[in-house]
């Protein structure tokens, strides 16, 4: 099997490469938190993606022993790619779907099952996007729990 430390290499090297040259220079990515809209540059949060991902890859290489189960890794390195493909595919939602629905505004011809409809695809995004972000320190717990684990170990 490979190690999880290439996956998160590969994963972040392609997230990097993806960003320098897929997004347009005016992409962006709205995220509505608590009635506050974050607009992020596209660009940079798949270079912010990508850059984690090598940062992941080294953590993982250097502390692989420390770690308390291969399961958790992999388990994260899911929610890793789960994170990129919600930030790719909201960012591909809103840009194609609903630039409909900022047409229709602008028309003076809001509907009321499009605006529903798009509150309920964005909080699914939202909700999803915070969840794979907590998901994230499931590295802190699998190095914690690995090095506690040691320690007992180590005494008994």
């Amino acid at each position: 099997m490979f190690k999880i430390s290439l996956l998160f290499l590969v994963a972040g090297i392609l997230i990097f490469a993806f960003a320098v040259f897929v997004p347009a220079k005016d992409s962006s990515i709205t995220i509505n938190f608590y009635e506050t809209y974050y607009v992020l540059s596209s660009i940079s949060l798949f270079k912010f993606l990508g850059l984690l991902g090598l940062i992941f890859a080294g953590l993982y290489y250097f502390t692989e022993d420390m770690l308390y189960s291969k399961t958790w890794s992999v388990m994260h390195l899911i929610s890793f790619l789960c994170l990129i493909i919600n930030v790719w595919t909201w960012g591909f939602v809103e840009r194609v779907y609903f630039g409909n629905i900022e047409s229709n505004l602008s028309n003076n011809k809001p509907s009321t099952t499009d605006l529903d409809r798009f509150t309920r695809i964005q909080q699914f995004y939202v909700g999803t996007f915070i969840m794979m972000i907590i998901m994230q320190f499931l590295y802190v717990l699998n190095l914690i729990v690995g090095l506690v684990y040691r320690k007992t170990g180590q005494e008994n």
